[in-house]
Parts: C-alpha cells; sequence; structure tokens
C-alpha cells in the first residue's frame, strides 16, 4: 500500500515526467508522419506516386494533371487522418483505461496531438489564403485555393473550428489527472493543477524540443503551429481544472507511471533513429 502522507519521492516525479514525455514525442512523430503516408496512400488512388519525408510530401503526377477533385482528397486527407486516428485513440484509452498502462498515456496523447491538428487547420488556411508560396499553404488551405474560396469565408472556418477546439481542451484534462497513483495526489484544485503540470505540461515542452530537433529545418512554421494549438489546449485545460470536480472512484491509480519505461523511450529512439535514417524520403509507388 502506498503510504498517502508520505511525500512523493523525486524520482517518482521524474520518472513520470520522462515517460509521459516519450510518449508525447512518440505520439507526435507517428500521427505526424503516418498522416504524409495517408496522403501518399490517397494519392496513389489517383496515380500519383509520391516521395513521403517526415516533415511533407512530395508529388510525382506521372503524366496526370491536377483537378479540384483529386485536390481535395488529397489535400484533405492529413487533417482528416489526425482527426480520426485522434478519436480512435481516445476511444481505446476509454475502453482499456482500466489496464492501467502507459499505453493509455500514449492513446491520451494521441487524442490531444490529433485534434489539435486537425483545429489548427483552420487557422493554417487563413495564414496561407491565396499566399502560393507561403509556408502555411498546406492541407486545407490548398483545398479551399482549389475551390476558389473567398478569403472571408476562409477567415469564416476560424469559428467553428475553435468552438471544436475549445471542446477537447476543457475536456481532455480530466483524463490526465486521472493518471494519478492515488486520490490524495490530485483531491484539491492546487493539486490537480499542480499534477497537470508534471504529467502533461512539463512532458509536452520537453516533447517540443525534442520533435523539434527531428524535424529542424524544415516545415517548422506549421511544426510551430501545431506546438501553439497543443500548448494552448494543455493551457485551456489547466485553467479548466478549477471546474473540474474528481471523485475518488475517478482516479485509476496508473503506479506503472511513476515508474521507468523502457519500452517507450526505445521505441521513441528507434523511431528518431528511422526518421534521420530516410530523411531523403521514401519512395510510395510502383
Amino acid at each position: 500500500m502506498v503510504d498517502l502522507k508520505a511525500k512523493e519521492k523525486w524520482d517518482s516525479k521524474l520518472f513520470r515526467i520522462v515517460n509521459s514525455t516519450a510518449c508525447f514525442s512518440l505520439a507526435y512523430i507517428l500521427i505526424t508522419w503516418g498522416g504524409y503516408f495517408a496522403m501518399a496512400t490517397m494519392a496513389k488512388i489517383f496515380k500519383f506516386d509520391s516521395n513521403v519525408y517526415y516533415y511533407g510530401i512530395r508529388f510525382l503526377l506521372n503524366g496526370h494533371k491536377w483537378d479540384r477533385m483529386k485536390v481535395s482528397f488529397i489535400f484533405s486527407t492529413f487533417p482528416v487522418f489526425a482527426l480520426i486516428v485522434g478519436l480512435l485513440m481516445l476511444y481505446i484509452y476509454v475502453k482499456g483505461r482500466n489496464l492501467k498502462s502507459n499505453v493509455n498515456v500514449f492513446l491520451l496523447w494521441g487524442f490531444v496531438i490529433g485534434t489539435s491538428m486537425f483545429t489548427s487547420q483552420a487557422f493554417l488556411a487563413s495564414m496561407g489564403a491565396n499566399e502560393f508560396n507561403s509556408p502555411f499553404y498546406q492541407h486545407l488551405g490548398v483545398v479551399f485555393a482549389w475551390w476558389f474560396l473567398p478569403v472571408a469565408l476562409v477567415y469564416a472556418f476560424n469559428l467553428p473550428f475553435t468552438i471544436l477546439f475549445l471542446y477537447f481542451a476543457i475536456n481532455s484534462p480530466r483524463h490526465f489527472i486521472r493518471f494519478a497513483y492515488s486520490y490524495a495526489k490530485v483531491n484539491k484544485m492546487e493539486r490537480r493543477r499542480k499534477y497537470f503540470v508534471e504529467v502533461a505540461i512539463v512532458p509536452f515542452i520537453l516533447g517540443a524540443v525534442i520533435t523539434t530537433m527531428v524535424t529542424f529545418p524544415m516545415n517548422m512554421f506549421v511544426h510551430f503551429v501545431y506546438l501553439f494549438s497543443i500548448g494552448l489546449s494543455l493551457v485551456i485545460g489547466w485553467v479548466a481544472l478549477f471546474y473540474i470536480e474528481v471523485m475518488k472512484d475517478d482516479v485509476l491509480a496508473y503506479k506503472s507511471l511513476q515508474k521507468f519505461g523502457f519500452i517507450f523511450l526505445i521505441a521513441l529512439v528507434f523511431l528518431i533513429f528511422f526518421v534521420k535514417a530516410s530523411w531523403r524520403g521514401i519512395f510510395f509507388g510502383l
């Protein structure tokens, strides 16, 4: 039994931060890279080959031409992929959250990252509206340009995307709090906020440094927009904890989070090595 009155050891906090950081970084890289592979798959349906990079994708037209339908399907694939993967990871987490494994920390980070990437697409489209040489001219921005949407209408898309962003941001922190190893750790608002900083905000900052080092210097503007969106959602979640009540039965007692997790750290190192090894791109075609 854990002595609830005893002061938590420093290594317990350290391992919690390290484990969550590894889960964040792994989820971010996988969703980003996976989104570009999803675009390559969709492009292949329209007979376009492509080179897939961690930071983007380059299409080979193979004698074919772009049209509005092809652009709409291919360039909307990344945000749709991020949203579907994020929601799917949340579903898996909810169904298996009582397993008390760090896998669920990874799944929750996937939900936060995937939904943040999706809800930031309207902002990206606004930044790159009709600016074909802009680094923000990607994904939905390309689709909107091919449909000749007025800039005012592109800006208007920020409203529903912002509402959705706020919904996800306000409701996600409760799940992070449930990872506490005891109810005494989060039974007061000050303790909930402190624990949220340790399990979410600090790992995000460290993970942002790791993912930036991996992708530098390519596609940095969009990368920073994604990080800003994720960070803002966590700040909103930290504020929302003032209004969120956590009952004793809500705490799932994730003691594994306080122990050093080799699996996710090794997986992260391997994935970073693979990203660097494939920096010149992976050909996706016949």
